[in-house]
């Protein structure tokens, strides 16, 4: 599976998928585009799962035709000590989020 996570989001993130491609925007070269330059640039590169904490996001874009699943997780912040307790969420929201689907973490 190909992950991306966003690079509002720290780079340790990518060690709760081991078993997966996994990168940050900046590790694949996409960092400081817009919102719908990297999406577009997601789905032509045939990513199957965006990872953000970016909540505004699926107010501003569209989703439903695109070749991957959106997790947005909410959170206090993007500090890696307030994320790392979704780590268990996180991996089981990947295995069940479908193209095109935005996804939530909390629930």
């Amino acid at each position: 599976m190909k992950i991306i996570i966003d690079e509002c989001l720290p780079k340790r993130l990518t060690r709760f998928f081991q078993n997966d491609d996994v990168w940050t925007v900046p590790q694949i070269g996409l960092s400081g585009y817009t919102d719908t330059t990297l999406l577009n640039e997601l789905d032509k590169r045939k990513i199957d799962v965006f990872i953000t904490i970016d909540g505004n996001i699926q107010y501003q874009q569209q989703f439903h035709n695109r070749c991957f699943g959106t997790i947005i997780i909410r959170s206090v912040s993007n500090r890696f000590s307030d994320l790392i307790h979704f780590e268990k969420e996180l991996q089981n929201t990947v295995k069940n989020v479908k193209a095109g689907i935005i996804l939530h973490i909390p629930i």
